[in-house]
């Protein structure tokens, strides 16, 4: 039987410094790969989470659940909440799409049926990163970041790409937490004298947000840009942070998950339509709505009939096409693994030109290699999101 009533999303929003209209961004990607005629099967009811840290998640998603009498929870969950929340959402069979830019690796174990991900996933890149610098510049590199970003599963990633392709050892700087001053600026010249001193084969950085954009500024002022090789991370590489910093002089290397420039037709098809739709130019987030808004068009049938086992049956094994290649979004061994460049980036001259030079290798997210990290402990440090 067809319901003409508007399937209801909730959709969990966090607070963002860094992505402050990741939200709309990604909502607005869904309608973009959404046939005119069913966009108003769906409507979005944004709940806020803050930082998403404490019981704000799970107070958030039984509000959506039994007062706002949801469809679908949905929004920007880190992999930490999930075992919290499966049980809510098992209880009350319901269905939960979550979004995250993968500074996680997700579980190994199975976590729920009702539960489905959409991952930048951020920590593939990194595990390519590692194992080509490790070929690239040999061993002894070194890795700098601020406290924050050392409790992710990032710089561990990294180190298992390292260790595959035969690393004994890598140099860990991890920034003190200042209260209420920059985590960068004015706090390098330590870590830049101990590199002048000793230097490392290459430098792996990863910061986020103003502080990428603070410690490029500075490694460039050190004077070593030239001299060690520098590595970031595919957040620092991004069109939106480099445009900011374009006119300085100096050459890094990155890993990409998405060629924002590919004259693929599918890419160019979703970046006029989401520029035809908001006037703004698309983002990692619009795409991850997209892909939400091409999976959910494929199941626009059981839909209407608010077949919720259908629905769910069909999205594990479900495949959209995407601008970065086949997405599925059921954690299982048939989970998809990324495509992944090694990109050369030359800044200057208020130009940002990027070369593809290697092809980077993505791996299961349950492979063995990654159980070691699993098993660590991370950081006491409540860090769930890496876009706040």
């Amino acid at each position: 039987m067809i319901n003409n009533q508007p399937i209801k999303i909730g959709f969990l929003t966090p607070y963002s410094s860094i992505y402050p209209a990741l939200t709309p961004n990604i909502v607005n990607g869904f309608y973009c790969s959404m046939p005119e005629q069913y966009q108003n099967l769906f409507r979005f009811y944004p709940e806020y989470i803050k930082q998403g840290g404490g019981n704000i998640v799970k107070e958030a998603v039984q509000k959506l659940i039994q007062f706002d009498n949801v469809d679908i929870i949905s929004g920007i969950v880190s992999y930490q909440k999930v075992p919290e929340l499966a049980p809510i959402i098992e209880s009350r069979k319901k269905l939960a799409f979550f979004f995250d830019m993968g500074e996680y690796i997700p579980y190994t174990q199975h976590i729920s049926n009702h539960l489905f991900f959409n991952s930048f996933q951020l920590w593939q890149s990194e595990y390519s990163l590692g194992l080509w610098a490790q070929k690239e510049f040999g061993d002894k590199g070194a890795v700098i970041m601020p406290l924050y970003d050392a409790g992710y599963h990032l710089h561990s990633a990294f180190r298992q790409g390292t260790i595959s392709a035969g690393s004994q050892w890598i140099d860990n700087h991890i920034l003190p937490y200042i209260e209420g001053k920059s985590q960068v600026k004015g706090q390098l010249d330590h870590f830049f004298e101990k590199f002048r001193k000793d230097p490392p084969s290459y430098i792996h950085a990863l910061f986020c947000g103003t502080e990428a954009i603070d410690f490029l500024v500075e490694f460039h002022q050190s004077g070593l840009a030239g001299k060690i090789p520098l590595i970031i991370s595919a957040h620092m590489a991004s069109e939106e942070l480099l445009d900011t910093i374009s006119n300085l002089n100096m050459t890094v290397y990155s890993a990409s998950l998405w060629k924002y420039n590919s004259q693929d037709e599918m890419n160019v098809r979703f970046k006029q339509q989401y520029t035809m739709r908001t006037g703004a130019k698309a983002d990692l987030f619009a795409l991850l709505g997209y892909e939400m808004g091409s999976l959910f068009s494929q199941l626009i049938p059981d839909l209407l009939k608010r077949d919720w086992d259908a629905v769910i049956r069909s999205m594990k094994n479900e495949t959209v096409k995407s601008p970065r290649g086949d997405r599925n979004f059921f954690l299982d061994s048939n989970y998809a693994t990324p495509i992944i460049d090694i990109e050369k980036i030359e800044i200057g001259n208020n130009c940002v030109r990027k070369m593809i030079i290697g092809q980077g290798r993505s791996l299961k997210y349950n492979h063995e290699i990654f159980s070691e990290i699993h098993d660590e402990c991370i950081t006491g440090w409540q860090n769930p999101y890496l876009c706040v």
